[in-house]
């Protein structure tokens, strides 16, 4: 297959190319007349052509939540925001907590899932079991700091090892009783907490990698920037922290209630400056979907989290087109860096994210110019709404490849089932220095 006159992101400018593709592979990338004979000819017409989405931060529900998604619907819903590669975290029923559920769950992602995917597990005080995970490819050891004791942490030793981290103090949650609305959801959830636990864990963790998820204050994410000077250490942050702020609270109400919860103005401008400038190293969705039920059971009782592996390569690119960030900015956070961070290559060692030859065929096409609104009865997933609803964004992906396949086109899923392959990390990858 070729795709044909197309446009790709370099460090300083835009090359108008196309892409050669050989058995799931990039054969080449060149000028058209330069290309070789191929099967099938897909011409882009001036399209962009992107590295496929990396998203290392999704919950698929799958096992035991799937009223909410599973990796199917999931999958295709990555599929069709232009996402080839998704990273599911271990809090499902039971939790990806063992070598056996770890097995278990990896089994379920290769039966159902469109796009290639990697798992988190769970870090718990049975720490055996976590590192069997990682010697059997888990992308990391997610740390959610109610449930593992600091001895545990402050014991981890394994350099390669790669620790993400929920970061909110538990001690300083405060859940009340009664509640007067969003100020009182708020209130719970303070800042605080989650700079008090970035500075916890930064003292206690020593020689594993640490990554961050989704950073949402102005302060905290300087204690991060602070650490990257003595440590290997990355943090991502959220479509919806960097877009919306504590207004999107008040106004949808449990629609956008997700954890931690949306912040000030000042945050969110932080938040994006920090994108552009690189201190924060990625985007991720912690794409978290519910049913409508439970989301309407009010703001105290309603579950948090926000489904956004669908809308993100579109509402960052909405922030390129809008002069907020840049295209070659875009490529690092949700392409490149993603697949350097968390060692996702191919059999060859050829890393993901990345248009090369020899790497996974794994490429979206993007209409630059195309104006759409999100709507969640369009989505693809099993959410059919979003704090996004009717939001104007720029640039539409229309066709997305899997190593060489086409998954997604024109608006429907062509894909196959179970075309997705599981992705081991490769720890001798994992840093953004190499």
């Amino acid at each position: 297959m070729c795709l044909r006159n197309g446009k790709l992101i370099g460090q300083s400018s835009v090359l108008e190319a196309g892409i050669a593709i050989n058995d799931g592979k990039i054969a080449a990338i060149s000028k058209g007349p330069l290309l070789p004979e191929a099967d099938r000819n897909i011409d882009v017409d001036g399209s962009i052509l992107l590295p496929g989405i990396i998203d290392t931060h999704v919950h698929f529900r799958d096992p035991g939540l799937t009223h909410k998604e599973d990796f199917s619907t999931g999958s295709m819903a990555a599929a069709a925001g232009g996402v080839t590669t998704v990273c599911d975290m271990p809090n499902t029923s039971p939790a990806t907590d063992s070598l056996k559920r770890f097995m278990e769950k990896k089994k379920i992602g290769e039966e159902k899932s469109y796009v290639d995917f990697g798992l988190h597990a769970m870090l718990t005080d049975a720490v055996e079991e976590g590192i069997k995970t990682i010697d059997s490819g888990a992308v990391s050891l997610k740390l959610y700091p109610e449930i593992c004791d600091d001895e545990v942490i402050s014991n981890l030793r394994r350099e390669n090892l790669m620790v993400t981290v929920h970061p909110e103090d538990p001690s300083l949650l405060e859940e009340k009783e009664i509640w007067r609305g969003a100020e009182d959801f708020i209130r719970s959830r303070p800042s605080k907490a989650e700079i008090s636990e970035v500075i916890r864990i930064l003292s206690l963790v020593s020689r594993p990698n640490l990554h961050f998820c989704h950073v949402s204050t102005e302060r905290s994410l300087k204690y991060v920037v602070r650490g990257k000077s003595r440590r290997k250490l990355s943090c991502e942050v959220t479509p919806h922290h960097i877009l919306l702020d504590r207004s999107t609270l008040r106004e949808s109400g449990a629609i956008a209630k997700t954890y931690p919860p949306l912040r000030s103005e000042r945050d969110r401008l932080a938040l994006l400056k920090g994108l552009e400038s690189g201190s924060i190293d990625i985007v991720a969705t912690d794409h978290a979907p519910h049913t409508l039920k439970e989301k309407s059971e009010g703001l105290k009782e309603a579950p948090p989290g926000i489904a956004g592996v669908e809308t993100s390569l579109p509402l960052l690119f909405t922030l390129v087109r809008k002069g907020k960030l840049s295209l070659h900015r875009l490529v690092e956070a949700m392409c490149t860096y993603p697949g350097r961070i968390f060692g996702l290559r191919n059999e060859l060692g050829v890393q993901k994210g990345i248009l090369s030859p020899g790497a996974d065929a794994d490429i979206v096409a993007v209409d630059p110019n195309r104006r759409w609104e999100i709507k969640g009865k369009n989505l693809h997933g099993k959410t059919k709404f979003s704090p996004f609803e009717n939001k104007e964004v720029i640039g539409k992906p229309f066709l997305t490849l899997v190593r060489g396949k086409i998954v997604f086109e024109e608006g429907e899923i062509v894909g196959r089932r179970g075309h997705g392959k599981f992705v081991a990390r490769n720890t001798q990858a994992g840093s953004i220095d190499d």
